[in-house]
């Protein structure tokens, strides 16, 4: 069967047109009439059967449809312009395509990248990063990080880390707050940060609190952050004390950027996997950055950050 794929000219003009919010000036872009632009958008509409824009007030805005569509269409069209110029410059490589939670990705996949491109330089990566949890699931990637039980139907998974998480602060913040009282009093003057996450019902807080027999503390004050990026960014940054999760906060603590003030650490019952379906596994590039992943990820580094 034929794939279902619109023109390229109608994908172009409406990448352009929703990432200005203007016919316009995605004319302008494409170097084509608004008219062209209006034409190409309503072939588009017409062979998605939905509407991708509205208008109110003279003011353009995406459908809840045509946000998500955005976000497939500008991958799609910056790997076809990457590929296209290393054709153009007859460069010849392999793409491999991960995709991987954010935070993942700032503090442990992305900081040990530049040795695996050292040791496979005929290999692009292209890494993708979401925090839905649902968009792992479309497999458009190669291989990809995941967070959960590794009980994937259909995918090989291969353990990176397991997971504990506990509080974490400033040093600067722990000092100024002192380190006088029982755990209880201590607990009770810092202000908590929060992680709002869609995906979950609630933050790690309670069964921390449970865990360590605080339950029942009132903090001084609360910040909500969304993602655990965010939220232990901020704990850097001195706003208050978050719970941290191993891996992510392994190169922060090994740096001295964060501090653990307690001592109760709890498991937790998800873990890190590589995976990828059963035949996109068996693909050399893949191969060899499973290999490298499991050498790599998943061991303690020499700078005393436990992966």
């Amino acid at each position: 069967m034929r794939p279902f794929i619109p023109s390229l000219q109608s994908l172009l003009a409406f990448e352009s047109a929703a990432r200005h919010l203007s016919f316009t000036r995605a004319a302008q872009e494409l170097s084509v009439t608004q008219t062209a632009i209006s034409h190409q958008i309503k072939a588009l509409e017409d062979r998605l059967e939905i509407k991708l824009f509205t208008r109110k007030r003279n003011t353009l805005a995406l459908t809840p449809a045509a946000t998500e569509y955005l976000r497939s269409v500008s991958e799609a069209i910056s790997m076809l312009a990457i590929a296209s110029d290393n054709t153009r410059k007859k460069v010849v490589n392999t793409v491999l395509v991960i995709a991987c939670l954010p935070a993942y990705a700032v503090h442990c996949l992305i900081p040990r990248l530049p040795d695996f491109q050292r040791r496979h330089p005929d290999i692009t990566v292209h890494l993708s990063t979401s925090a839905n949890f649902d968009e792992f699931d479309n497999n458009t990637h190669d291989v990809s990080i995941r967070y959960g039980s590794g009980r994937w139907s259909g995918m090989r998974a291969d353990l990176l880390h397991g997971e504990t998480f506990f509080p974490v602060c400033s040093p600067q913040l722990l000092e100024s707050l002192g380190s006088e009282g029982s755990e209880a009093e201590r607990l009770a003057r810092f202000v908590r940060i929060r992680t709002y996450f869609y995906s979950l019902y609630q933050d790690d807080w309670p069964a921390w609190l449970d865990a360590a027999g605080h339950s029942h503390v009132r903090f001084a004050g609360e910040s909500v952050f969304q993602l655990q990026l965010t939220s232990q960014a901020a704990a850097v940054e001195g706003m208050g004390l978050a719970i941290g999760r191993t891996p992510l906060i392994d190169r922060d603590l090994a740096r001295g950027t964060l501090v653990a003030p307690f001592g109760t650490r709890v498991a937790s019952s998800s873990s890190y996997f590589l995976a990828s379906t059963a035949a996109k596994s068996k693909l050399r590039r893949v191969e060899l950055f499973r290999e490298w992943a499991l050498a790599n990820l998943s061991l303690p580094k020499a700078d005393g950050a436990s992966a």
